[in-house]
């Protein structure tokens, strides 16, 4: 396999506007932020989103004028309450929202994953999601008669996720004990036609190799990796930094009006021409005290 490191730029230059965008993370914890500070660097428009829990990555696409349609289960700030600026699009008739629940959200991923077009679930079934989601159909298991929701595949041109590491040729890994039995980034990169990778490092091809069971996405499935320290703030990137409630606090203030976040994008994205200037915006002492000891070496 060739060499699949790119920057930033170049990676997100190569998603079309209208294009169906799969984000990773949950809540506050591992979302691409530097992949999504360059969509709106590069005025990316008319973008569908879909997630499963998400956060200020969505609502910062929809407050700069990104995107067409989202589709995910949440989309909120953690202990600072739910998204502003998503809320006010939506109420406005700005976007429109497909609603899922978690796990349904996480079904969509698992049969795009697997090359199934539909999964069943028994979840949706008698609610209000089941009876106003227009893409969910119901179907009779042909074993049992049993009732089921088919919940239909997520098939994203693109996935954005952040990981822990790769190396050059697009092996990512995350390290152990951080790989849990709901870590969907896995299924949302595997469902996408391509998925581009930011990491926290590049590491080299014998760590790798000497690691080899902690590599979750294979070169194969990795269209581009982006090297990004990081690149998830001011959400947490586990094991490698904690997320940054002063910095949503901030980022919360703005969003109180449409105006007031403007302000915030001009700050911290559209006057940074890279994701090494908006660090600096952020303050290389404060990022400091949010992070932990280095777990990688290589």
């Amino acid at each position: 396999m060739g060499d699949r490191v790119a920057s930033l730029r170049e990676a997100v230059a190569s998603i079309p506007d209208g294009s169906v965008v799969a984000l990773g993370g949950s809540i506050l914890r591992r979302h691409p932020m530097a992949l999504v500070h360059e969509l709106v660097r590069q005025g990316k428009r008319d973008l569908v989103l879909l997630g499963w829990n998400n956060a200020l990555d969505v609502d910062l696409l929809v407050a700069a004028g990104c995107v067409r349609r989202v589709e995910t289960s949440y989309v909120g700030l953690y202990v600072h309450g739910l998204a502003p600026n998503f809320r006010r699009a939506v109420e406005q008739g700005r976007v429109e929202v497909v609603e899922w629940s978690e796990t349904s959200a996480q079904d969509r991923f698992k049969a795009g994953a697997s090359g199934l077009t539909f999964y069943p679930s028994k979840v949706l079934l008698g609610s209000d999601l089941h009876r106003r989601n227009p893409q969910v159909r119901e179907v009779t298991c042909p074993f049992t008669g049993e009732r089921y929701a088919a919940v239909p595949a997520a098939t994203p041109d693109v996935a954005l996720v952040h990981m822990h590491y790769s190396d050059r040729r697009g092996n990512v890994g995350l390290l152990p004990r951080r790989v849990t039995d709901n870590e969907v980034d896995i299924l949302i990169a595997k469902s996408a036609r391509r998925a581009i990778v930011s990491v926290e490092q590049i590491v080299s091809d014998e760590y790798v190799r000497e690691h080899a069971h902690d590599t979750v996405l294979p070169s194969p499935f990795v269209a581009a990796v982006v090297e990004a320290p990081f690149g998830a703030h001011p959400c947490a990137c586990d094991r490698f930094y904690d997320y940054d409630l002063d910095h949503v606090a901030l980022y919360k203030e703005h969003a109180a009006s449409d105006e007031a976040f403007q302000e915030y994008l001009d700050r911290f994205v559209r006057s940074t021409r890279t994701h090494e200037e908006y660090l600096g915006r952020v303050g290389l002492r404060h990022l400091l005290r949010l992070r932990r000891p280095n777990p990688l070496v290589g």
